[in-house]
Formats: C-alpha cells, sequence, structure tokens
C-alpha cells in the first residue's frame, strides 16, 4: 500500500478519534447539578410514590419517586424547567437556573385533580395501581367499615363484600368452594401479601388477623394462581396493614355487648343471665427518626350463644364462668410492625411484623336439635381448645436509582391448637418469597411493569389427627410435611393511555409426605409440577369507563389435613384419603366499570359475567371409607376428587363516596348469582355406600335438581350505607343469601340412620339432630339487617350503639349450626 494512503487513513483515524471522544470527555469535565427533595399530596400531606419528575423535552432521563416520596436528579447547568407528573394529579412546572456543582432541596406537594372515585390496591400485581385499570375484578373493603361495625373477627366485616360468604368459619367467592370441616381452602387469605392459612390444614384463624390495625381488605375474585400459588383457586383476600401518617395517631376502643334472648324461647338455655362479649383494642403508629412504628393488640372474652350438651333436655342451667359451659372465646393478641428507612443508602428499607396470640376457646360442630337444643352442642360435637399462635415476618427492599425493585419477604408462622378430644395439632410454616419489579417511564416500552418472583414454602405438621391408615392403636402424634418451591413473571403494559394488557406464568414444585410416628420410620414422598398461565386486558372505552377481559388458570393441592386425617366429631367420622389428586381450575370473565359523579359523590358501578370449570374438583363427601368394623360400619366423611364441574354467574356491586347536600355518605353494595354444578353426576366415586353401590354426585345429594354443587349459595345481595352528619352517623348492612338447596344426603337421614342403628344393635338410638324436618320447614332464603348509630362526644371521642341481626333472625348458613340471635353493643373509641 502507498505510504501517502496509509498517512491518510492515519490521519482520517487520529480526527475520528477526537471527533468521537471529544465531545465525551469535554461533557464528563462539565460539573453537573442536583436537585432532590420529596414529593406530597398537598390534601393530606403524605408521601407520593411513583410521580415522574424529568426536565421538560428530555423525559427519558427523568426519575421516580420512592415509597417515601424522595426524588435526586442530576442534570446539566443552565436554565431548565422541570416537570412533577403523577397520575391524578395536576401536572407542576418549575424554572431554574442551575449552575455547576450547585445542589439544590426543592420540595413539591401536588394537587389532585380527580374527577371520579379513586382507590389504589397492591394485591392484583404486587405494586399500586388504580383500581379502575386492574384487569381481574377485584372488592375494596374500608377500614371504617371495619371499625364502625364492631368487628370482633374479619368474618363480620367480610360478609359484606359482595360476592363473598363465609360458611361455618370457611371463605367462599362465587361459589367457588363448599363446605370441607376446615381442611384446604380455595381462597387464599393473606396479611400484607403473605399467606395466613395455616400450614397443615389450609384454614384461617379469623380471630387472630388484626383489625385494629388495617389500611384496607382488598378481594380479588377469580383464579389467582399465578402470583399467589396453590390455595388461590378461587381468589385472594388480602389484610393490608397500616405503617405510620406524618402525624402520630393513637387510637382505644372499647366495647360490651349481649346475646338477646332468640326467638326460640323454648332454646334459651341462660336462664336470666344472658351471654355477653366484652373486648378493648388499641393502635399506636408514629414516626421516629427513619423508623416507622406500630403497635396494636386486641383483648376479647365471649361467653357465647352455643351451651354445653345437657344431662337431659330440661336441664336449662347456665354459669358463664364454669369450665363446661359450651362455646366461649377468650383471647390477647398484641401485634407491631417496625420499618427503618436508611439515610445513608437512598431507597434502602428493612424491618420486621409480629404478631402473636394466645386463646382459650371451645366450639360446637352441630347442635343437639332443631327446637329446644338448637343452642346446644351435639354429644361429642364440643371441641376445647388452648391456642397459641404467631408470625414473624422480617423483609428487606432495596429501590435502585435506575427504577429496580428488590425485595425479600419472609414469614414464620407457628400455630398450636391443643385440643381436649385427642385432635390437638401443631404446624410450623416457613415462607420466603424474593421479587423483583422494574417500572419503565421512557421510551417505547413507556408504562411497562415487570414483576418476577421465586417463592419457596415449606410446612412441618404434628398432630393426633394426622395418622392416614396408620393403625389406632398408636396414641403417639404423626408428622407430616410439604414443600412448595415456585417462579412466577407477570408483564403489564399500558398503550396510548387506554389499553392495559397483562400477562403472566408461574410454574409451582409440590411435594407431601406420608405421616410418620417416629423419625427413622421410612416415608411416601409424593411430588408433582405444574404450570399456570394468566392473560387480560383492560380498555378505557370513555370518559370513566373501563372495558376488562381475563382469563386465568388456577390449582389447588391437597394440604396435609384433607390426604392424612383421621378422627371423629359426635356422630360424625373422618376419614383419610393419602391418593388424593390435586385440583384445577381456568377462570374467564368479561366486565365493565364505570365510574361516575353525583354533586360531591363519587363512585364506580362494577358488572362482570364469569365462569371457572375445575377438573378433579376436591369435594369432602360421605361414604364407606372405613370397613364393617369400624364404628358406624366405615360409614364417615372423606375428601375425594368428584371429577369436573363449572360455576357460572354474574357480579355486580357498586362503591362510592362523598358528600350530597351537608351529609357525607359511603356505600358498598352488591349482587352475585352463581350456578355451581357438576358436570359428571354420575361419575362413580371410589367409596360404596352400605348397599355395595358406588357413590356418585347425584346419589349422595339430598336435591339434585339442575346438578347444583353442595353447600353452595346461589343468590347473595350485600348493601352497607352509612349517613353522617354534622356529629351523628348512622350505618345499615343488609345480606341476603338463598336457600342452601343441595347438602350431604346423610344429614338429612340421620334422623332414619340412628333409628335403625338402635334397632340393629338393640338400645335408644341416638340424639336425632332432626335437620331433615328442619329443611322442610325454612326452605327459603333469609334477610339479615345490621344497624349502628354513633355520636361524636368531642373531637377523637365518639360513642356508638351497634345492633347485628336486627330483626333477630333465626337461620344456618352451614346445616345444624345456628347463627348468632340478636346482638346489642356499647362502643366507646377515642382517637388522639
Amino acid at each position: 500500500m502507498p505510504q501517502s494512503m496509509l498517512r491518510t487513513r492515519r490521519t482520517l483515524s487520529i480526527l475520528l478519534f477526537f471527533f468521537i471522544f471529544t465531545p465525551l470527555f469535554l461533557t464528563a469535565q462539565i460539573e453537573r447539578a442536583v436537585i432532590k427533595g420529596v414529593v406530597k399530596d398537598l390534601a393530606t400531606k403524605e408521601p407520593v410514590f411513583g410521580a415522574a419528575v424529568f426536565v421538560e423535552g428530555n423525559e427519558t432521563s427523568g426519575v421516580i419517586t420512592d415509597i417515601d416520596g424522595k426524588y435526586n436528579l442530576n442534570l446539566m447547568p443552565g436554565k431548565r424547567k422541570l416537570i412533577f407528573r403523577m397520575v391524578g394529579f395536576e401536572a407542576q412546572e418549575f424554572t431554574f437556573d442551575f449552575v455547576p456543582n450547585e445542589q439544590k432541596v426543592m420540595n413539591v406537594e401536588l394537587k389532585s385533580n380527580v374527577k371520579q372515585l379513586k382507590t389504589f390496591v397492591t394485591t392484583a400485581g404486587k405494586y399500586e395501581q388504580n383500581i379502575e385499570q386492574l384487569t381481574v375484578s377485584m372488592e375494596v373493603l374500608k377500614p371504617n367499615i371495619i371499625e364502625n361495625k364492631n368487628t370482633t373477627t374479619m368474618i363480620d366485616a367480610l360478609q359484606q363484600v359482595p360476592g363473598v360468604s363465609i360458611v361455618n368459619n370457611e371463605p367462599q367467592i362465587r361459589s367457588g368452594s363448599g363446605f370441607s370441616f376446615g381442611a384446604g381452602s380455595r381462597v387464599m387469605i393473606l396479611i400484607d401479601g403473605l399467606p395466613i392459612l395455616s400450614g397443615d390444614a389450609g384454614r384461617p384463624s379469623w380471630g387472630f388477623i388484626p383489625t385494629e390495625n388495617v389500611e384496607q381488605v382488598e378481594v380479588i375474585k377469580g383464579a389467582s394462581s399465578v402470583l399467589y400459588g396453590s390455595a388461590a383457586l378461587s381468589g385472594v383476600i388480602n389484610i393490608r396493614t397500616a405503617y405510620p401518617r406524618d402525624t402520630p395517631q393513637t387510637k382505644i376502643n372499647v366495647f360490651s355487648g349481649l346475646y338477646n334472648n332468640p326467638r326460640n324461647k323454648d332454646a334459651i338455655y341462660w336462664g336470666k343471665n344472658n351471654p355477653i362479649y366484652t373486648g378493648v383494642n388499641f393502635f399506636h403508629s408514629r414516626k421516629i427518626k427513619q423508623f416507622d412504628v406500630v403497635i396494636g393488640g386486641n383483648i376479647f372474652n365471649d361467653n357465647g350463644y352455643k351451651g354445653p350438651t345437657p344431662v337431659n333436655v330440661s336441664d336449662t342451667t347456665f354459669n358463664p364462668l364454669a369450665e363446661q359451659r359450651g362455646e366461649f372465646e377468650n383471647r390477647a393478641r398484641l401485634n407491631a410492625n417496625i420499618r427503618w428507612r436508611s439515610k445513608k443508602t437512598e431507597g434502602l428499607s428493612a424491618g420486621v411484623n409480629v404478631n402473636a396470640m394466645l386463646s382459650r376457646s371451645a366450639s360446637a360442630l352441630l347442635w343437639l336439635n332443631p327446637d329446644s337444643g338448637m343452642y346446644r352442642a351435639y354429644p361429642g360435637s364440643l371441641t376445647q381448645t388452648l391456642q397459641d399462635v404467631y408470625y414473624i415476618d422480617p423483609f428487606i427492599e432495596y429501590v435502585g436509582k435506575k427504577g429496580f425493585r428488590h425485595s425479600l419477604k419472609n414469614r414464620f408462622f407457628h400455630l398450636n391448637n391443643n385440643n381436649d378430644n385427642n385432635q390437638s395439632n401443631t404446624s410450623d410454616l416457613f415462607y420466603s418469597e424474593y421479587q423483583l419489579q422494574k417500572q419503565i417511564q421512557k421510551g417505547f416500552l413507556k408504562r411497562l411493569t415487570i414483576n418476577a418472583g421465586l417463592v419457596h414454602q415449606f410446612t412441618k405438621g404434628v398432630s393426633d389427627l394426622y395418622k392416614g391408615n396408620i393403625s389406632d392403636t398408636i396414641t403417639s402424634a404423626a408428622s407430616s410435611s410439604n414443600r412448595n418451591i415456585a417462579a412466577y413473571a407477570q408483564i403489564e403494559k399500558t398503550f396510548f393511555e387506554r389499553l392495559t394488557i397483562s400477562a403472566g406464568a408461574r410454574y409451582e414444585h409440590f411435594s407431601i409426605t406420608s405421616p410418620r410416628i417416629n423419625p427413622e420410620d421410612s416415608v411416601l414422598t409424593s411430588k408433582e409440577g405444574k404450570p399456570v398461565f394468566r392473560a387480560g386486558a383492560n380498555l378505557k372505552i370513555h370518559k370513566a369507563t373501563f372495558l376488562r377481559v381475563s382469563f386465568g388458570e388456577g390449582y389447588r393441592f391437597p394440604t396435609i389435613a384433607e390426604k392424612f386425617i383421621k378422627t371423629a366429631v359426635g356422630p360424625i367420622r373422618i376419614y383419610p384419603n393419602d391418593s388424593l389428586k390435586s385440583e384445577s381450575s381456568w377462570n374467564a370473565e368479561i366486565g365493565i366499570k364505570q365510574g361516575f359523579k353525583i354533586g360531591n359523590f363519587l363512585g364506580y358501578f362494577d358488572i362482570a359475567v364469569f365462569r371457572q370449570k375445575f377438573a378433579d374438583n376436591i369435594e369432602f363427601n360421605f361414604g364407606q371409607f372405613g370397613t364393617f368394623a369400624d364404628p358406624l360400619f366405615g360409614l364417615g366423611f372423606g375428601s375425594l376428587n368428584i371429577g369436573r364441574t363449572q360455576v357460572t354467574g354474574i357480579d355486580a356491586s357498586i362503591m362510592g363516596l362523598g358528600k350530597i347536600g351537608k351529609t357525607q355518605i359511603a356505600l358498598l353494595a352488591g349482587y352475585t348469582y352463581s350456578n355451581p354444578i357438576s358436570l359428571e353426576k354420575n361419575l362413580p366415586y371410589p367409596i360404596k355406600s352400605l348397599d355395595n353401590k358406588f357413590v356418585t354426585y347425584a346419589g349422595s345429594s339430598s336435591d339434585s335438581t339442575g346438578n347444583l354443587l353442595k353447600y353452595r349459595l346461589q343468590h347473595l345481595l350485600k348493601a352497607d350505607v352509612e349517613l353522617t352528619r354534622a356529629k351523628w352517623s348512622i350505618g345499615v348492612s343488609v345480606r341476603y343469601n338463598s336457600y342452601m338447596k343441595n347438602i350431604d344426603k346423610i344429614f338429612v337421614d340421620l334422623d332414619t340412620l340412628f333409628v335403625q342403628a338402635a334397632q340393629l344393635l338393640g338400645g335408644p338410638p341416638s340424639p336425632l339432630p332432626g335437620l331433615g324436618k328442619y329443611r322442610e320447614a325454612n326452605n327459603k332464603g333469609v334477610y339479615v339487617a345490621d344497624l349502628r348509630i354513633s355520636y361524636q362526644l368531642s373531637k377523637g371521642m365518639k360513642l356508638a350503639v351497634i345492633i347485628n341481626n336486627l330483626l333477630n333472625e333465626e337461620y344456618t348458613i352451614r346445616p345444624m349450626v345456628v347463627e348468632k340471635p340478636r346482638t346489642t353493643a356499647l362502643q366507646f373509641t377515642m382517637e388522639f
């Protein structure tokens, strides 16, 4: 190559080097300016999380405020216009002339521009979202209902949530589940996003939930297994606890009430000493430098309204302090949330949440009879329990400057039920979840959120119950364990400020060990893995009109209790089924949410049509699980896969808050119709009846008309409205439960069976529960109304009267368990 050409190429290379790197070098030498501060809500003075801060014309180089509303932005010197923007607020603009190395502090308060009700939730996508933009159906229960209804357990409040029913402590969403004697749940119960179902049986302890410290309750209706795993087959109930505001807060709530005499005067067992209940809740929260501290607690004493089994039916003696006094509950609970926010490392926070409870209680599974024994326990069905339960939740979270959010949440959950009838059980649950989240607010991927996580859960259960097919002659408790390991990911993207699309997937591996008495005993381990998927879309078709569609898969692995429990409650025998398979489902819905504004009253109306199909559906069923040598010839209940089932229905709700004239109004109401059916009514189950025929859905149902599944309420109507004016407030709650058409046929036939058994064996028959005649006489739905009236004595002091079951209806939801008669309570609340 000629020398001249080499020199030319060398010269061009040098010039190219300078053209490329000189601007970068010069830029690096320019000392940049820094502006930082806190963005708050002008009305509430609370930090605004997720607000965008950027220089006009260069939005892609902006930053997002962290959980404390803080931001830190580096920018070039010179005259710059800064923009602070957040959905639901008016944008703020400020112009500054920055000099090199300048560090400026700028705190900003954003003014709300809301023209419709704004409700923000975290459960649907594991990050904060506006409820109107969700791709799934969700209801939100605000803390005012929980407090003002004098809620002693979360059940009282959840009964007002549209689409939700509680059948003898077991939650149902849109008829997605029946009754299972406390073993297994298709609704995942969470506190602060972490599971609170017992690890061995999959059931909640409702009195353990800290009702005194609730930010709000969020209920997802539909399969939610992608984000929340096994047990979220039909939905999720997430109780979010509160962290401190800038102003310290203390609240004390004292109440006392009594059970009124029921309509059936022959059933009154307490004479002139009506049972009473009393309690006190307290709550304190404050910020101490970089610490957020919350402390709360509850003391509760309830005499109960169901008495002991009488020596004879005419025995009406009642001593509320006696050991054998029937149902009762005494509990003491203490909880604390502590969060530390680092000053040195921006975006870093860590803490621990704890909750502990000691309780002593007795519960009756069955009534004595529907007449004078309606409020009495059937012989052998009353269980006394000493319970200690607690969880410890250490966590750490870091939000980086590039928008990546890392969180590690853990829960150790211990539950010990010391029962008096050889049914004690202890379970320890270890749960860990690492979550990575990225919200992109610039470029083509603007308004894209990515969520991914890893989950590990391990449970060890020890119980007299979990012996499975181990010999009954062994008196030692047996132990079993299960383990879940999962990975999930979900993305959500908003296009053109109108269309939101989400999609996610999860893979979960499950294993469970058979019971063993001694550590050296051999065990069998069952293993299974399952992927699930979901997708959804939400389209803003008008100013306050949002159309959504969603599809989601769900699954549930059997619990230790369902596979291995073996016990008896009164005349009822419970048997194990170690061949029980997991159940799965898919859920599809289309819905529309319409915002509205009437004067200063803002609200939403929501309606959805849904369908959920199950495969290998798990239900509790009656049949001959044992042998003829066993009690009652081996007849009893156990968990079975009953084949394919389906639930179709419509769900409508309305929520509103605001003022009409001088009256403040809060409204939550809804109606749900569901048609839960068996798609394989003649499928033979792997158990037989006494006539040596295989049990089927049709043959085991009290009423198989329309192939309705058992223990479902087809029609649910809920409404709660509270009016406040000046110092007075009045609230009314109404619930309608339709007649439970189909239950296990054996319950209806118990009287006949007991008489025949007595004739066969000789001697008098067992007490007759009388359910068949009761259902013939009470085959309609029931309306239940509650009333509350309060008066503001002074700033921070309130006195209230709460009357539940105002009309003193006498009714059952689960057969042979009568609900509470009218109760009247006085409540005093002090807040400062």
